[in-house]
């Protein structure tokens, strides 16, 4: 059952203005699955660059957040000074990610605090000494992350506290262990990150990290299972939409792709889809298996290497107004943003949606586009749009807009037995958030 109440609530932290500022290249751990591990060069960053991009980063109107982080922010010196400049931009949240060794002393907590750090995200990756120090190799990391939190709990109660966790091979079996410990310390918001393949994690430790994800989705079905407790805000990031059959509210946001390739990966990226595939990425090749980012860079290459068969007419997009769809040959049904205009246009229920999408009233020898024969049988071509059919021009910021909005489909796990299976490529990643897998049934 879908949560809708949660889905709709995310929409307002999405929408904010988040920032993330970088102002530490060390870190005093050393996870085995840390995907930044070859860019540390134990350096901080200057003090000039942090500060203009907190400036730059700030825009007038919106909600700011500013997250201090990657590596280990807190080992910066200027740290507090970088919160109390934040403050004084009138940032609406200062926010740092870190593994919680420096809030283990009292008087830099406090410090800290005063100056207005309303929320800390902690780097927690197993409930027991044994497993959490074993994956961030640092004896003690555990005890000092408990001492920091017992702390925060008693004598800073208003500041917000959440837990990221790297899921990985070595605890993917003790998930809901774990997050259930940490509810047991009054803990109410989550971050679950699957591991990805990039630094030390797949170079040195690939064998011991990286798993099957249906080989453990016992694990990670019991894990989201505690995100319908009704004071649980759980989060997802980097996980296969197929992981989540049964708990689609809790699929990333598509829009977080964009931050993911045209970020700082921005520079391995836009080379790939400017030279249309030919120039592939450095990653290329092994880790494209356990990449949550096969199917953005895979679909490309599959658009671009295959002889495009032109459309005789051009697409449409289908209007509420019914007025307004004209006699061309196709009608395109694309994304809504967010899943509370998807509720808003089509229903709130998957019987709704299925109803509105047969009941849709198609002139001439127009076909719908997008949308799977399960879903729609009369009218419907299996057509579906390329990278080819929405634009020539080749750049990462354009490919990546597009994949968003119109290509980023999923197929449930039921859909192998269907006859369309090898055509069709399912239904928008947005539908699928809003009403679930269960929209699509199989035709044998």
């Amino acid at each position: 059952m879908i949560n809708q109440s949660n889905l709709i609530a995310k929409e307002s932290t999405t929408k904010e203005n988040r920032i993330w500022i970088r102002i530490s290249a060390a870190c005093n751990e050393k996870c085995l699955f840390c995907l930044d591990s070859q860019a540390q060069d134990g350096k901080l960053i200057d003090e000039d660059i942090v500060k203009k991009q907190i400036r730059d980063g700030f825009r007038p109107w919106y909600t700011n957040r500013v997250i201090l982080s990657w590596w280990e922010a807190t080992i910066n010196p200027k740290f507090p000074e970088y919160i109390a400049y934040a403050k004084s931009l009138g940032y609406d949240r200062i926010q740092t990610v870190t593994n919680g060794n420096m809030f283990a002393i009292p008087k830099f907590c406090d410090k800290v605090i005063s100056l207005w750090l309303q929320e800390v995200t902690f780097s927690l990756h197993g409930h027991t000494a044994q497993l959490h120090d074993h994956l961030t190799a640092t004896p003690w990391s555990f005890h000092k992350a408990l001492k920091w939190l017992i702390y925060l709990r008693k004598y800073h109660p208003h500041v917000i506290i959440n837990i990221d966790i790297v899921v990985n091979k070595v605890n993917v079996d003790f998930l809901p262990k774990i997050v259930s410990f940490y509810m047991k310390l009054w803990i109410k918001e989550f971050d679950i990150l699957q591991i990805i393949p990039f630094g030390r994690g797949f170079a040195q430790y690939k064998d011991q990290l990286f798993y099957n994800i249906s080989e453990h989705i016992g694990a990670l079905h019991d894990t989201w299972k505690l995100s319908t407790l009704p004071w649980v805000y759980m989060w997802t990031n980097r996980f296969p939409a197929e992981a989540f059959e049964w708990f689609e509210d809790l699929i990333q946001d598509p829009r977080k792709i964009k931050s993911e390739t045209m970020g700082e990966s921005i520079e391995m990226f836009d080379p790939f889809i400017r030279s249309q595939w030919r120039k592939k990425p450095e990653c290329f090749g092994d880790a494209c298996d356990v990449c949550f980012l096969k199917q953005y860079c895979h679909e490309f290459i599959a658009s671009v290497d295959s002889i495009s068969v032109p459309m005789i007419n051009p697409f449409i997009i289908w209007s509420d107004d019914i007025q307004k769809i004209d006699t061309h040959n196709y009608v395109v049904l694309r994304w809504e943003e967010f899943p509370s205009e998807v509720y808003k246009k089509y229903g709130t229920t998957p019987q709704n949606f299925l109803e509105f999408i047969q009941n849709m009233e198609l002139k001439g020898h127009q076909k719908l586009v997008n949308i799977p024969p399960c879903i729609r049988s009369k009218n419907n071509s299996v057509l579906y749009e390329d990278y080819n059919n929405l634009k020539k021009e080749y750049c990462v910021e354009d490919y990546t807009s597009n994949y968003i909005k119109n290509l980023y489909r999923k197929k449930s796990i039921s859909c192998k037995k269907c006859k369309f299976n090898d055509t069709c490529k399912g239904i928008h990643i947005n539908f699928i958030r809003a009403y679930g897998f269960e929209i699509l049934h199989p035709i044998e």
